[in-house]
């Protein structure tokens, strides 16, 4: 087996212990409101205050790369996770619980970056797609495996043992990186690099581009997961089968993403691939917002709105030039944290104001339209304002 993907491997069971320790609160809420006297909304706080700190550690952990090695990064992000699962582990009280939430939120930030830059480089020349697509996996499988583990291991030992599970998973993570990691060749810093802050202008565009299509198309989906259930509660059907049957595009997605990658990778037709696929995911959204044939629809959607996610991600190596591939993935994910803690709230507010279930999801299908057009915009830039001649710029330092 070629050692890029060795590596891969590696980093994918890395990625697993984030979507493990995102997937934590959710899993023992009860456990929190019953015990600690939590309500749903700190419950709900406590979630999202995992990817809040992305906001701001997105853009200083990608600059560190041109300084620190990926490696060392990516140890420090599991640091902060095994730190912070330890510190909320041990709270007695919601004050404890969300600054242990946002240290792991910390380490999490560092851990997207640094995953994304480090899973590029070693696929840059072959295969970028088909590797980006199985590292996207990750992150949902891991929140499986806390689905069906920390229930059951707040219920046997105590909640705080759910949270300490978290910091194992964290360590096997480090140990693993620490141990097995090995940096692309050609990729080695010269001593005493300096931190250069910026990116090119032409840069910081393309990347923004693809930064906000991404973004839109993670806001759609979780919109997706997130409403459907009550449209389906207002069509009759009993909450729990409303969620069960919300719950098909999440365990088909799993599985589309991986493979799309790879069909798309092997076949090409990207650019014709994205648009199809999320002007299908639009369409299955809004038929969905009307009650028509949601099991099939789910599944379809998550078959669907799969396919492209590795193409997707890919564009970004596309953006940036490899000098600049840190900061810029920051920048991509800083865009995308920003999107994430947005767009459930805007969806939530469609809801309130127009009194409909459907409303979130039409705004859903409208995101899907967004994606569509960044990568249009995307696409004309690159035929008309192409990245390349800011290379010298970039190697220079400039914004």
């Amino acid at each position: 087996m070629p050692l890029r993907w060795l590596m891969l491997i590696v980093l994918f069971l890395v990625r697993l212990a984030m979507g493990y320790q995102f997937q934590s609160v959710a899993s023992v809420s009860t456990h929190l409101v019953s015990e600690l006297g939590l309500s749903y909304t700190q419950v709900g706080t406590l979630i999202g205050f995992f990817l809040l700190p992305g906001i701001f550690i997105a853009i200083p952990s990608g600059t560190l790369t041109r300084a620190v090695t990926d490696k060392n990064l990516l140890m420090i992000g599991a640091l902060a996770m095994i730190a912070g699962a330890l510190v909320m582990a041990t709270a007695d009280g919601v004050d404890s619980l969300y600054a242990g939430r946002l240290i792991t939120g910390i380490g999490g930030s560092v851990f997207n970056v640094i995953l994304t830059k480090m899973v590029t480089d070693w696929f840059i020349r072959d295969e970028i797609v088909t590797a980006l697509a199985v590292m996207l996996t990750a992150w949902p499988i891991g929140i499986s495996l806390g689905l069906l583990t920390q229930g059951d291991i707040a219920d046997a030992h105590g909640w705080p043992w759910a949270m300490h599970a978290t910091g194992v998973l964290a360590f096997v993570a480090l140990i693993l990186t620490a141990t097995l990691y090995r940096a692309p060749p050609g990729s080695d810093r010269a001593p005493g690099q300096p931190l250069r802050i910026g990116l090119p202008l032409r840069q910081f565009v393309h990347i923004s581009i693809v930064g906000i299509g991404w973004t839109l198309y993670n806001a759609a989906f979780i919109i997706f997961v997130s409403f459907t259930p009550d449209v389906l509660v207002e069509h009759g059907y009993t909450p729990s089968v409303a969620r069960s049957t919300t719950s098909l595009a999440m365990w088909a997605m799993l599985l589309s993403i991986p493979f799309g990658g790879r069909i798309l990778e092997v076949f090409g037709w990207i650019t014709i691939s994205i648009v199809v696929t999320m002007s299908v995911g639009a369409a299955a959204m809004v038929a969905v917002s009307q009650g028509i044939a949601p099991q099939a629809l789910c599944a379809a959607y998550g078959v669907i709105i799969g396919i492209p996610a590795g193409a997707l991600m890919a564009l970004s190596a596309q953006a940036l030039s490899a000098d600049n591939r840190g900061p810029g993935l920051g920048i991509f994910y800083t865009w995308y944290y920003v999107g994430m803690t947005v767009g459930p709230v805007l969806a939530g507010w469609t809801r309130d104001v127009s009194g409909s279930a459907a409303a979130p999801l039409i705004l859903g299908a409208a995101l899907s339209g967004g994606v569509i057009l960044s990568v249009w915009v995307l696409r004309l830039l690159q035929a008309t304002w192409s990245i390349e001649t800011a290379s010298t710029s970039a190697r220079q330092g400039a914004r």
